[in-house]
């Protein structure tokens, strides 16, 4: 299928590894220039370079932490700068810490807010005139099954997750007449280093195996199994493509069935 891609520029948040990382390079094997953000300088430039190597697309890395209210604006113009155009965003920004709500001050509320939340704000409005100019754009915004089904060693995550979900659902239908759409990917399990960073705390909390946990926790999924990256990054690119422009407002769930009804 071809995704009509090619030519395209992509702007992809935490993008030096784990699911950011797949997403820049499922839109660069399709032909996109894409530029990748993250606040570790030495591991964006690995992952620039090796993105260049499998796809050799034209990556640019720009290091820089989301939560900083200047840094949508310098990656939109650079990005603009440098080919002169910008079709997609995805918003990727790394979790906040888990733990219960009243384990948390309200500093780390409000961390959590701008990291998750208000970052993909800022990056989404400085980059949505460049979309009306042309005409097409494509924005995703890469949240969690807890916006949906909320825990409460999560709830930093969940209450800035359902947030940009319903900020997207908002926007979307603002959008829809300049031919943006405007979704939500919601993955559940998904085999990354912070994955395992929980999976071990959860372990050290049980005084039970990392192994042991993990068994457990896929044993909770209907298909037995934690994603990986790239099955996150292939539906992200498919909603970032022509193939899905009828595809806006939605909050997509892409975790192997573990979002249940009741019944």
């Amino acid at each position: 299928m071809d995704f009509e891609l090619k030519g395209k520029v992509a702007v992809v948040t935490g993008a030096s590894k784990g699911m950011g990382r797949a997403i820049a390079s499922g839109l660069a094997a399709e032909g996109a220039r894409v530029c990748i953000v993250a606040r570790d300088a030495g591991v964006l430039g690995s992952a620039a370079e090796a993105i260049r190597a499998e796809t050799s697309a034209d990556v640019l890395a720009i290091p820089g932490d989301v939560s900083d209210p200047n840094l949508a604006q310098m990656i939109v113009e650079r990005t603009t700068g440098k080919w002169g155009r910008l079709d997609i965003v995805v918003n990727n920004a790394g979790g906040p810490p888990p733990g219960a709500f009243l384990e948390h001050a309200e500093s780390v509320w409000l961390q959590a807010l701008n990291a998750n939340f208000l970052s993909a704000v800022r990056l989404t409005k400085a980059a949505v005139p460049h979309m009306k100019s042309k005409r097409w754009g494509r924005i995703v915004s890469v949240t969690s099954t807890v916006a949906r089904e909320p825990s409460p060693e999560m709830v930093l995550s969940a209450s800035a997750r359902a947030a940009l979900s319903a900020f997207s659902k908002a926007i979307s239908v603002e959008l829809a007449q300049h031919n943006i759409t405007v979704n939500t990917v919601c993955p559940g399990s998904v085999l990354t280093g912070r994955a395992e960073s929980l999976l071990q705390r959860a372990a050290e909390k049980e005084k039970k195996s990392y192994e042991d946990v993990l068994a457990r926790s896929q044993a909770g999924i209907p298909i037995r199994r934690f994603a990986t990256p790239k099955e996150i990054a292939d539906v992200v690119v498919f909603l970032a493509s022509e193939r899905g422009s009828y595809l806006t407002g939605t909050a997509l769930s892409v975790d192997g069935g573990l979002t249940k009804g009741l019944f």
